[in-house]
């Protein structure tokens, strides 16, 4: 089938696109790495915040997402009360999940942000049993993944203040019985 979207859990093989990727202006504008969103990390960097996740347990979910087959870009999942700094400035409640993801390579543009979203919620987030909601966090400046997120039936509740990331966060909710 063409055009197949899927998720492979992130591997230490995967550092290397990782750090490509996270050093691609176009990701670089609103994504970086550890609590104070980094730009343009160093390989070192990336291995360290990245590392953690492949252990058995890990509170955060990393997958690389593929479009047939190709590496395209990196998604990943959590409980908001797993970090409990987070989880009191957004305020929604610990049993929520939040997703965080960025296009890494030249597919942008072309909707796929979306289909990544309504597959990825899906298969990883909404086909938990006990989660019915699910967040997403964008910095407000991010029109572009902001229109993607209301596409897939995201909708914005609160702007807040996000001490530890030294960030406003534009709090977006999507409910499991929603509809895109």
């Amino acid at each position: 089938m063409p055009d197949e979207i899927s998720f492979a859990r992130l591997t230490a093989a995967d550092f290397p696109l990782l750090h490509r990727w996270l050093n691609n202006a176009e990701v670089a504008r609103f994504y970086g790495v550890g609590d104070e969103n980094r730009k343009n990390p160093t390989l070192e960097e990336v291995i360290a915040e990245y590392e953690p996740r492949l252990k058995p347990g890990a509170a955060t979910h990393s997958f690389i997402t593929r479009l047939d087959g190709r590496k395209v870009g990196y998604i990943q999942c959590y409980r908001v009360g797993d970090y409990a700094d987070y989880e009191k400035a957004i305020d929604l409640g610990a049993e929520a999940w939040a997703i965080d993801l960025f296009i890494g390579e030249d597919a942008r543009g072309y909707g796929l942000g979306v289909r990544v979203i309504e597959r990825f919620l899906a298969e990883q987030v909404f086909s938990r049993p006990a989660v019915t909601t699910c967040l997403l966090c964008p910095e407000p400046e991010n029109e572009r993944g902001i229109r993607a997120y209301e596409k897939a039936g995201f909708r914005h509740v609160k702007t807040v203040w996000v001490a530890e990331e030294k960030a406003y966060a534009y709090v977006m909710r999507r409910d499991r019985d929603q509809e895109a």
